[in-house]
């Protein structure tokens, strides 16, 4: 295969029972149906509160499943619960063993490589940084074995969080935004030592591509909503959309797409979403 045409989409916040943002993933969903890409990564927050509604899972699933393309998934915060992050920030729902092993039960195992176009494509769980179970370690090393059967392919890494927003070591303004700080080194020397072109990711409900240390790190935007200034600073492009990915043999294209027809939800919507 010379070529792979990918769409990732994100942060779609689904629910059967709180189908707020259900309308921006079907205009997500014809987009796809026009474009008929070879995959659709989803990376992360497909659904609106999995650990206290498991059916939001479902619900997803069956909506993804509607796209009749392959779909790779990604864990995120509102799918297994958040992980502790820096400045001593505790979530109020912490990833554990039983909310993982319900996602993977609906969307299979939370790590998951393949190969295409001469590329080697892999996802992670952000969530299971500084999460201290056992589930932490093991992905390092499968990240660490990912990596070096990659051998001198370039590497696409999907992970729901961003690794960073400027620099590896900076102080963190939002303790829950990025990969945690103390994680950073050994991640980073992985994807260094490899030859890790792209680093993709959601959860800021902000569009941003930019590149850091040699990698290229693309946010795709959230597909159902972006929230204001006043209660989230704005360090990117606040819309809704997803994002092309064309992967050739050592290159990749990246296209950022903003549909017209989306809605940018009042706060209300989103607070009453998440009543």
């Amino acid at each position: 295969m010379n070529s792979f045409r990918l769409i990732q989409i994100s942060d779609t916040h689904l629910s059967r029972a709180r189908p707020h943002f259900v309308g921006n993933y079907e205009i997500a969903a014809q987009h796809v149906a026009g474009e008929k890409p070879d995959m659709v990564i989803h990376s992360g927050d497909i659904a609106v509160d999995a650990p206290t509604r498991p059916d939001d899972l479902v619900f997803a699933q069956e909506a993804l499943n509607s796209l009749g393309v392959p779909c790779r998934t990604i864990a995120g915060n509102h799918d297994v619960g958040d992980n502790p992050g820096d400045n001593d920030y505790q979530p109020g729902q912490r990833i554990n063993a039983p909310w993982i092993s319900a996602f993977e039960a609906v969307f299979g195992p939370s790590q998951w490589q393949f190969e295409a176009a001469g590329w080697h494509i892999l996802g992670i769980n952000a969530q299971l940084f500084l999460s201290g179970l056992d589930e932490e370690s093991a992905q390092m090393v499968w990240l660490e074995e990912a990596l070096d059967r990659a051998g001198d392919k370039p590497v696409a890494l999907f992970c729901h969080k961003p690794l960073l927003n400027k620099a590896l070591d900076e102080e963190t303004e939002v303790a829950f935004r990025y990969v945690p700080l103390a994680c950073r080194p050994r991640l980073n020397a992985l994807l260094q030592a490899a030859n890790v072109r792209l680093f993709s990711c959601g959860h800021v409900h902000q569009s941003r591509d930019h590149v850091v240390d040699g990698i290229r790190h693309v946010w795709a935007p959230a597909t159902a909503f972006t929230l204001p200034d006043a209660m989230q600073p704005r360090v990117g492009v606040k819309r809704c959309g997803l994002v092309h990915y064309a992967f050739t043999p050592g290159d990749v294209q990246v296209e950022t797409v903003f549909p017209e027809a989306m809605q940018h939800h009042e706060l209300t919507v989103i607070k009453d979403a998440y009543a």
